[in-house]
């Protein structure tokens, strides 16, 4: 461990097992809108941007969801997650076991971030100022800025930054910054995955497990 001057987690699917959660969600206020949005079609934008997954959304489907629906999102998402969110599995023990440094960098904005991290018990491992929102930068995963937003204001050089995602615009945007990325499938909806996808992003390395993610960093 170290090799790193610290790790940048992705929030979503990589510390909080909430994508299969926020997919029903996002369903739920297409539905209310009458616009009829496949699972696969959210499944294709994990990771992005809100904006970006919108204007992905409105491409395949053919229609713009009226702003007025925009605030459901999140008065749906947060219902279920003060429900139903847990921390992935294995994540504990692994924070609490690593000494390394340590930050948050996502795509969701710095609500959504802290009350995941709130509900799950996770805030206790990150600090106030070591979360980082893609609403903090100018371009969103796959573009580097937010890792690299993230490891300057944390300190650390990119080249010695390991960056855990589960997407592969997240993959894409940490070796375009010129970090290490490791693809994490531990969350629920990854159980079906081989981890293609992230590998053809550029991930150094693929794990199902916390534990294996470990004994990677220990080699």
């Amino acid at each position: 461990m170290a090799n790193f001057d610290g790790i940048i987690f992705d929030c979503d699917g990589v510390l909080v097992d909430s994508e299969v959660l926020a997919r029903r969600a996002m369903q739920s206020v297409y539905r209310q809108a009458g616009i009829d949005v496949s699972a696969d079609m959210v499944n294709a934008v994990v990771g992005m941007k809100f904006a970006d997954i919108l204007a992905s959304i409105e491409a395949k489907t053919g229609r713009s969801l009226a702003s007025d629906y925009h605030p459901q999102f999140w008065t749906e998402t947060k219902a279920l997650f003060t429900a139903e969110l847990a921390p992935v599995p294995g994540v504990v023990a692994f924070l609490e076991s690593s000494t390394l440094p340590r930050c948050v960098a996502s795509s969701s904005d710095h609500e959504r971030i802290r009350h995941s991290l709130k509900v799950t018990g996770l805030d206790r491992f990150f600090s106030e100022d070591a979360i980082f929102s893609s609403h903090d930068v100018k371009h969103g995963k796959p573009a580097p800025d937010l890792v690299l937003h993230a490891s300057a204001r944390m300190g650390f050089d990119p080249a010695r930054s390991l960056v855990i995602e589960d997407s592969r615009f997240g993959v894409m945007g940490a070796k375009a910054a010129g970090m290490l990325a490791y693809g994490f499938l531990g969350g629920a909806h990854l159980l079906a995955n081989t981890g293609e996808a992230l590998r053809e992003a550029g991930a150094d390395f693929v794990a199902r497990t916390y534990e294996e993610i470990a004994a990677e960093m220990a080699r």
